[in-house]
Parts: C-alpha cells; structure tokens; sequence
C-alpha cells in the first residue's frame, strides 16, 4: 500500500540515497508535539495532585489535633443539652403540682364561701326567730302591764260613756318603760304609797256624777285615786 500512495514513496537524494517522505517527517513531528503537550499536561496536573494531596495531609494532622478538643466540646454542649432538658422536666412537674394546688385551693375556697353562705342564712334566720320570739313576748308583757294598769282600763270605760272628752295618751311607750325598768316602778309605787284601783273603785268612778261646766260642754271629772297616766303616776288624780 505503501508503494500505491506517491506521497509515502521515498525520495533519493542527490547522493543517491533515499530520503523520507514528507509526510511521516510532518506525522513524527505532530506526535513530538502531542507528547510534549501531554508531558507538559501530566506535569501540571501531578502538581495540582500533589497540592491537593499536601491539602489532605494538613487537613488529616488538623483533624487529629483539634479531634480531642472538639469531642470534648461536643460531649460538654451534649451534657448541656441533657441538663436543660432534665430542668425543662422538672419545671414542667412543678407547674403541673401548683396548677393542681390552685385548684385545690380554689375548691377549698369555693367550698369555704359556701359554708359561709350557709352559716350566714342560719345566723339570719336564727336573729329572725329570735326577733320574732322577743317579739311575742314583748307584746305578751304588754297585755300582762296592760292588765295591770287601771287608768289605762279607767279611761277607756270613761271614753265609751263620754266620746266628748279627751283621749288619755296611749300607755304602750309606757309598758316598755316598765319592761325596760321595772325597779323604777317599783320604787315609785313604794314612794308615793299608792296601789292600784280595784274593780270596785272603777265601779264607784263610773256612778259619780259628773259637773257640767258653763259653756264649755266638756265633762269635768271628779278627782279620785291616783294611777299610771303613761308618762308618770298621777299623785294630784289629774289626767
């Protein structure tokens, strides 16, 4: 094939001898020049290996220089981490404890304003009875002094037979008086020496005859024994 192809064929010199061809001179020199780009390549990238290698190298020493540090590190910020969350527990329990004691608390108070409420409506029902008992008794010593009294009873037989005469003052202030103090009573009763009317008397008051004034038309009253008139004994058996 090669001796087909002109352009491979030798060329003799003029010594006689034979040369190359042209074209495997270009061809070698081509190869020459790819081979030493691609030394030149080698050479640069082995270089950039190298660096990248020698990188590795420090970064492996650093490695082993600050691994102790920073396992130390990393195992201190763990046990932090750990802490925080053993107390972020134990305030949670705490807070559920005082949330149960605010409940407990706000029962016992709720309970505490009911019972007060109850011994409230008692004490008021209580004072209510009483009144009402004080009350009643009251108005029983009332009837007792009314009975007692003999002007009061006097007076109001007078004021049935004679409706144009005054009213004798009402003796109810009176019977408080002697409720409140009896001891005054007494001791105006032994000062004066009086003792009350009896029915005879008041029979006796009611057949007196009675004075007309000249006129006036007001019935005159003769003068009899003296008795409770309400604001006092009536020592001269004036009304």
């Amino acid at each position: 094939m090669m001796a087909s192809d002109p352009k491979l064929k030798a060329e003799i010199g003029p010594d006689g001898l034979a040369r190359e061809a042209p074209v495997i001179a270009y061809t070698e020199k081509i190869i020459e020049e790819e081979q030493l780009q691609l030394r030149k390549y080698i050479e640069e990238n082995y270089s950039k290996i190298r660096d990248v290698e020698r990188e590795f190298g420090n970064l492996t020493m650093e490695m082993k220089l600050t691994a102790g540090p920073k396992k130390a590190a990393l195992e201190h910020l763990r046990k932090k981490i750990e802490a925080c969350t053993e107390k972020i527990h134990a305030a949670k329990l705490k807070e559920d404890e005082a949330r149960k004691a605010y409940e407990a608390a706000s029962k016992v108070v709720k309970d505490e304003q009911a019972v007060k409420q109850r011994l409230c409506e008692d004490l008021n029902s209580l004072v209510q009875e009483s009144s009402n008992t004080q009350y009643a008794r009251l108005e029983e010593l009332k009837r007792r002094l009314e009975a007692l009294n003999p002007n009061r009873s006097s007076t109001s037989i007078q004021q049935v037979h004679e409706p144009e005469t005054k009213s004798v003052v009402d003796s109810s202030p009176a019977a408080n008086a002697n409720q409140t103090h009896p001891e005054k009573q007494e001791s105006n009763n032994g000062e004066h020496g009086q003792k009350p009317a009896t029915a005879e008397g008041e029979s006796k008051a009611k057949k007196k005859p009675q004075i007309q004034g000249k006129g006036r038309g007001l019935g005159i009253m003769n003068k009899g024994r003296g008795g409770w008139t309400g604001s006092g004994f009536d020592v001269d058996g004036r009304n």
